[in-house]
């Protein structure tokens, strides 16, 4: 356990220098992830009904940007880690040593929580000047953190799956850009389920990713999901441990094909 924290730590302290206090990109990122919500969410000031409240659309602006960050943080952090892993050889280091990927991602969790946390106040802020301070009202506190567990549970799934695909076929640009733009909205995490229409809604709903956004749309916003709370939770739950499961099977088996035909060269698209 010791060994463990030690190899997260030096993998996050070598991350915290290289993309918090060297690198500029960081800074580069929420200056550009601002602009992005100037560009998309302005333009929705024109066709708002002079009689809604600007903060409440604040608040759900806020809302599907968290969930969209989140889904960009499994894509992005998690997932397309591995590409750089392969292609700088620490993938077969691992793979070889025995020491396997938990360190390393024990150590870039807390960098992709830093930067989900500060990509969030620039929300609040940006949203706070173009509608006014988003109308956030926590309903329910458990169902909140229920909610945020079983979407990080969710997304280490679907990262899981990605990353397996990409050490798989050495494909990965197209893959997830296609899944990290599509997934949002075809899963219910930017809009409520009750607003798609039907055939979305049911795609929808036959995917985990829908039950933990709508559950932080009910504990923040107060929307009525389109089901039961509990019946929500119940297969919130049931459908992100089986998800789990189905990943952590498909990544082993990735792992186990690659320990016999090699490591497949990465390219961009």
């Amino acid at each position: 356990m010791l060994k463990l924290i030690r190899r997260a730590y030096a993998v996050f302290k070598a991350y915290a220098l290289s993309d918090l206090v060297r690198n500029k990109g960081f800074m580069y990122g929420l200056i550009s992830f601002s602009i992005w919500i100037i560009l998309f969410m302005s333009p929705l000031t024109l066709f708002i009904d002079k009689t809604v409240n600007p903060q409440i659309m604040a608040a759900h602006g806020f809302t599907a940007i968290l969930i969209f960050m989140f889904y960009g943080v499994a894509t992005w952090d998690w997932a397309a880690e591995l590409r750089w892993m392969i292609n700088d050889g620490r993938l077969e280091y691992y793979v070889a040593s025995g020491s396997g990927f938990l360190p390393h991602y024990l150590g870039i969790l807390p960098i992709s929580l830093i930067w989900l946390t500060m990509a969030m106040l620039f929300n609040y802020v940006v949203l706070s000047v173009i509608w006014g301070p988003p109308l956030l009202i926590i309903t329910d506190i458990y169902i909140l953190i229920c909610s945020f567990i079983l979407l990080l549970i969710n997304l280490m799934a679907y990262a899981l799956i990605l990353g397996g695909t990409v050490i798989s076929s050495g494909v990965s640009g197209f893959i997830i850009e296609i899944l990290g733009f599509i997934l949002p909205v075809a899963t219910g995490g930017l809009t409520p389920l009750s607003k798609l229409p039907k055939a979305l809604q049911a795609f929808a709903l036959l995917t985990p990713f829908s039950y933990p956004a709508e559950m932080i749309r009910y504990s923040i916003l107060g929307w009525n999901p389109i089901m039961g709370i509990q019946q929500l939770v119940a297969r919130g739950i049931l459908s992100a441990i089986v998800f789990l499961l189905i990943s952590l099977i498909y990544f082993r088996y990735q792992l186990k094909k690659i320990m016999k035909e090699g490591v497949r060269a990465t390219a961009l698209w």
